[in-house]
């Protein structure tokens, strides 16, 4: 009987979080997208950098290292641009 009776409350308390935590997130999320620019912003001066450290004198891990940084530029752009579209459908 105990096991019920515990279950339901973690099922009441689960709910009444959950009720009031709803309008927080959609709140949030306007800056959520601020949080995905700022990584964008710090991706792209990581790669800006690399590009500068490695103009003198490439090597196979500066060219690895450059590549692996476009790629996560290429992510964080792709999710500030999902953030971006899911902001405007609202």
């Amino acid at each position: 009987m105990s096991k019920i009776r515990l279950t339901a409350a973690a099922l009441t308390s689960v709910l009444a979080l959950g009720t009031t935590a709803a309008p927080a997130v959609a709140d949030d999320a306007a800056g959520s997208c601020d949080q995905q620019q700022a990584q964008v912003d710090r991706a792209q001066a990581k790669y800006d950098a690399l590009q500068q450290k490695f103009a003198e004198h490439p090597t196979h891990k500066g060219q690895k290292a450059k590549k692996a940084q476009a790629q996560r530029v290429a992510r964080a752009q792709a999710r500030l641009d999902k953030c971006e579209a899911g902001s405007t459908e609202s």
